[in-house]
């Protein structure tokens, strides 16, 4: 692909996701009408999205104006704040199915800091990899980035959100993966994972110990524990070839997926589009991904390409588990897809992401200052 492409066609698909979410929602909502004889819930989230939409494109057209190079010097700022959200999140957070995860805004409207968090994480992750040799060597930088990064984990966690913990652990991980470890260190790193995720297991709550039980076998319990993973393979299945569209669809329009307009939007997408239609959406990510991977090859500033190379892993790992999940690949987790899932937190963030590698490509043959 020629270089002055690569932006197009990275912007391209970014738009055409948002528009698939928001077509999604529309179409979801035209089934509520024709089933039920009003517009329901996924109007609501349709309009909802597109006023978030509005505002997350003005931040994006803002962040444009701004050389990525600054986030070096706010980077310590910016942690520093989102952890103080994190730990206000515990005390006067809003809960919502079980978890306590946003800080009331306006109306209905609340911020949810673990997803920004996913952002900021890369960021001061991308700055500590980065520092000079002097300062810090590559142990030190391991060891460092494990101090920055396990406090977020160890707060997210608490909300309880396994999910955005699991993914900003995930996140880190590829990014050090990437900075050229020896075998040793790689072999360390492996044996750190491994104890932690004992840990994490030994820490998890009764119900969160479930859902990864129900995972490997949800018949076991299908009118509980594993009802609504079950009904979302239900949803995404009987989509069939070409998806039972607005007149067809049942599962959407009668509530039968819980939380079908955020963590199991996959199966709405199954049902409303059928497998064509998941089949276009996962083209899409590919586009997303691919371009994105062009892009990192492209950058000759190491700060740049760990920003992007995270944000790339951020979409990765968020895509394949809520895929997964929606049809029993891996186990639920509560984490929205990418552009596609309602959450203005969400959208917000991916959007962000999204500004900001596009700046760093326009920016990448730039002096350094």
């Amino acid at each position: 692909m020629k270089p002055h492409r690569l932006p197009l066609v990275f912007i391209t698909s970014v738009v055409l996701l948002i528009g698939f979410g928001l077509g999604t929602f529309y179409a979801a909502s035209l089934a509520e009408r024709y089933t039920l004889g009003h517009f329901g819930s996924f109007y609501s989230y349709f309009l909802k999205t597109l006023l978030l939409l509005g505002l997350s494109v003005a931040i994006a057209v803002m962040l444009q104006f701004v050389n990525y190079r600054v986030f070096r010097f706010l980077t310590i700022p910016m942690y520093v704040i989102q952890t103080g959200l994190l730990v206000a999140v515990l005390f006067v957070g809003r809960g919502m199915y079980g978890s306590r995860r946003w800080i009331p805004v306006v109306g209905s409207f609340g911020l949810q800091p673990s997803e920004i968090q996913k952002l900021v994480i890369i960021i001061v992750v991308a700055f500590i990899l980065t520092l000079p040799e002097k300062k810090l060597n590559t142990g030190l930088k391991i060891l460092v980035v494990v101090a920055a990064v396990v406090p977020s984990v160890l707060l997210v966690m608490r909300q309880p959100d396994l999910g955005s913990a699991s993914l900003l652990l995930g996140i880190s991980v590829v990014m050090l993966v990437h900075f050229r470890l020896t075998g040793r260190q790689l072999l360390v790193l492996g044996v750190v994972l491994a104890l932690a995720a004992g840990g994490v297991w030994l820490s998890l709550r009764p119900y969160q110990r479930t859902r990864i039980e129900t995972f490997l076998n949800p018949q076991a319990d299908p009118l509980g524990d594993g009802y609504n993973v079950i009904q979302s393979i239900v949803a995404t299945g009987s989509g069939g070839i070409w998806g039972r569209g607005i007149k067809g669809s049942t599962q959407a329009p009668l509530s039968f997926v819980p939380v079908q307009y955020a963590d199991f939007v996959f199966s709405l997408v199954g049902e409303l589009f059928g497998f064509a239609g998941s089949v276009v959406l996962v083209l899409l990510f590919i586009m997303l991904l691919w371009s994105t991977f062009l892009i990192v090859r492209s950058l000759t500033d190491d700060f740049a390409r760990y920003i992007v190379m995270g944000i790339g892993a951020m979409w990765f790992l968020q895509a394949a588990v809520n895929m997964g999940m929606t049809i029993g690949l891996s186990p639920v987790t509560g984490i929205p897809l990418p552009f596609i899932s309602y959450g203005g937190s969400s959208l917000l963030t991916h959007v962000a992401a999204a500004s900001i590698v596009v700046s760093v490509y326009r920016t990448r043959d730039e002096l350094r200052f």
